[in-house]
């Protein structure tokens, strides 16, 4: 897929978001909403024909959503009502099974036996459906794609489909919640008893006195009755500070007739949990001079709030990763100009140059300004994972002996590991990182000492799990737990911890992408990740790995140095960038290599397709204009069988996004790299390696 086919996706997608996400926040109905969202993605895939089918709440019954676009006699017979199973057609079973379903050929498809007359009549021969899910894992219906004739789902609509997929269950979660809101205010006017709200009668006034409080108050905030009501200064005093003024400026509005107290605003439990009410309340008439008294009720709306909040928080993760995407390449080819320039600087240096430091100073700054690139990218979930079979004790052991040289000395470090621990299959270098900088804000946190500990255990989980920024799917784990004695985090910090750029480290001491660093790997890896802390009393942060049953990847044995990077050989150099093109062919040119150099893939096709002597080795970018690596390797290993191949990428979310459909073999060099790695490597395929398909 070319950059500009991936740009176009991108603001495809992006758009898609913007105006979904617009219609839920103005509170459209759910079937409007629906509607919209099929209809738009039949406009930027021409040929689909789209639907979303509603899981009953017994869960084994699909209803009709919206499909504004399938005939009403298909949704009538085929669609609406039909039971969930192993073999109940696309939907049915994707809703049975819990992971999508592509269906190629409806006419030669088993899972249609039983529908194929009905879908064939209407002319339909394909269907690709994806569960739709909630943030707890259940199952809340299925978003499918028809086709008018056999085909298979490309990259494109696999990206479409997936962000389609997302939306639809924010719209049915907000729905949900906005629901589950309204049906609170209809029951209000019941038997207070009953009512799953705080009921009042209250004095006008910070301080008045409460006359009247339902025991609900006790599960919502702590207090029993009685003791709310033998302190009129309570209330008052559990309004979060910065809500305090929102609480009482409402008051003013009972003093117009006919006019309700209404206002939104946080409290502080008796634990310290912060809990968000919609609060409620209306005038009674009372006796000639008399203090005024307001009857109210106060609407537990935490969930709801936590809805917004991710909401708004969905838009500005997908823009920050809009942003790293985008600026990935470009400022990877930066650094990689840089660097090659700065390389060759020093080696043009002797030992002892005055310039020969700041030279060093510049490589060092390269390689933060690489290292923050990726920090960002892995919070994106877009960072370029090689994930293997790992024994988690071998990894924690290894990790103990760098954090002891980590930690002061007042800091002891136990790592507590369950014997005949199960397997798990991630990236060990981002793992270790993870687990680094988790130690790192443990360190921080003991500036006069204490205990980091480290524990890895199996664990169980029969129903799916939600904690804070957590969610658990039923399954066999492996928890890590890295625990401290520090100073602890109060409940709002807790709130923002995975939030890019936010931090409570002073200037300069700090970027505020290590935590979401940690976040991202852990959720790219198909984990997830919770903390409990309280202020004086140390955090905990618990990793869940998904268990592997399959045996430890082998290790990798260091290669040893390479000591010759000269050759003869002929290299086909393909690299949109002419600044790195051009420092790079000069780079190989002077270790003895016959560089063709190409400024894209079609260019570089048409120097395979003339050159009379063999190309040995094709160093390529990936993303480039006209043609890209991917395809531009395919072409030349059939013009020249013997030719390897080596990957350049300045930008790592081709990986996730499976735009380029690179095998997991393919080699793969991340820029910026120096001209010696580029040397070595080429090298080292040159010397070593098979030929490999791309």
């Amino acid at each position: 897929m070319s950059e500009g086919d991936q740009h176009k996706i991108s603001e495809a997608l992006l758009l898609l978001d913007q105006g979904v996400l617009e219609m839920i926040m103005a509170q459209r109905p759910l079937a409007r909403v629906l509607e919209s969202l099929c209809l738009k993605i039949e406009e930027r895939s021409p040929g689909l024909i789209c639907s979303v089918l509603l899981l009953d709440a017994d869960g084994t019954t699909l209803r009709d959503g919206a499909a504004p676009s399938l005939p009403a006699s298909y949704r009538q017979a085929m669609i609406n009502g039909v039971r969930i199973g192993p073999t109940a057609g696309s939907c049915g079973t994707a809703a049975y099974r819990q992971q999508p379903v592509v269906v190629v050929d409806i006419e030669n498809d088993l899972l249609w036996a039983d529908y194929k007359h009905l879908a064939l009549a209407h002319g339909l021969r394909a269907c690709w459906s994806m569960p739709i899910s909630a943030q707890n894992g259940a199952v809340l219906g299925t978003f499918a794609c028809y086709y008018r004739e056999p085909r298979s789902p490309d990259a494109y609509h696999l990206q479409l489909i997936d962000r389609a997929t997302h939306l639809a269950g924010i719209a049915l979660e907000h729905h949900r919640a906005k629901s589950e809101l309204r049906a609170a205010e209809t029951r209000y006017r019941t038997l207070v008893e009953r009512l799953p709200a705080i009921t009042y009668i209250a004095e006008v006034g910070a301080a008045g006195r409460w006359q009247f409080v339902s025991p609900q108050i006790e599960s919502m905030l702590g207090f029993s009755a009685e003791e709310w009501m033998a302190d009129p200064g309570l209330w008052g005093s559990r309004i979060h500070k910065e809500d305090r003024e929102v609480a009482l400026a409402a008051e003013k509005r009972l003093e117009k007739p006919g006019e309700l107290y209404k206002a939104e605003y946080r409290m502080h439990a008796r634990d310290g949990k912060i809990v968000w009410f919609r609060d409620e309340a209306t005038l009674l008439e009372g006796a000639p001079g008399a203090k005024s008294l307001m009857q109210g009720v106060l609407y537990d709306i935490t969930e709801y709030k936590r809805l917004e909040e991710q909401l708004r928080q969905a838009q500005k993760m997908e823009a920050v990763g809009q942003l790293a995407g985008g600026v990935a390449h470009d400022f990877n080819n930066l650094l990689m100009v840089i660097e090659a320039h700065i390389d060759r600087i020093r080696d043009g240096l002797l030992p002892d140059d005055p310039l020969s430091a700041d030279a060093a100073e510049v490589h060092n700054a390269i390689q933060r300004a690489a290292s923050l690139t990726s920090q960002l990218l892995a919070f994106s979930r877009k960072q370029l994972l090689q994930p293997k079979v790992l024994d988690i004790s071998s990894v924690l052991n290894g990790a103990a002996r760098m954090l002891a040289r980590l930690l002061a000395e007042n800091i002891e470090l136990k790592i507590e590991i369950e014997p005949g621990l199960a397997r798990v299959k991630v990236d060990q270098g981002q793992l270790e990182q993870a687990l680094l900088n988790l130690a790192v804000n443990a360190r921080d946190a003991m500036p006069e000492g204490g205990t980091l500990t480290i524990q890895a255990q199996g664990i169980q989980f029969d129903e799916g799990q939600a904690w804070r920024h957590c969610s658990v799917q039923p399954g066999a784990y492996v928890m890590l737990a890295v625990s401290d004695t520090g100073s602890g985090m109060d409940t709002e910090t807790q709130a923002r911890i995975f939030e890019p750029f936010f931090t409570t480290k002073g200037p300069g001491k700090g970027t505020g992408l290590g935590l979401p660093m940690v976040y991202g790997v852990i959720k790219q890896s198909g984990g997830a990740i919770s903390v409990y802390s309280e202020p004086g009393k140390g955090t905990t942060f618990k990793i869940f790995l998904p268990q592997c049953d399959a045996e430890a990847s082998p290790d990798s044995k260091e290669q040893p140095p390479q000591t010759e990077v000269n050759g003869s050989e002929t290299i086909l150099l393909v690299e949109d960038q002419v600044a790195i093109r051009e420092v790079a062919s000069v780079y190989l040119m002077g270790l003895g290599y016959n560089v063709l150099a190409a400024p894209d893939g079609e260019a570089a096709l048409r120097i395979a397709e003339t050159q009379q002597k063999r190309i040995d080795l094709v160093v390529t970018d990936i993303v480039m204009p006209n043609m890209g690596g991917r395809e531009l390797a395919t072409h030349i290993t059939r013009l020249h069988p013997q030719a390897k191949v080596l990957f350049m990428s300045g930008y790592p979310d081709f990986a996730v996004r499976h735009s380029e459909g690179l095998s997991e073999h393919a080699e793969v060099l991340q820029k910026p790299f120096s001209l010696k790695s580029l040397a070595g490597k080429a090298r080292s395929l040159l010397d070593n390696c098979p030929v490999v398909e791309p």
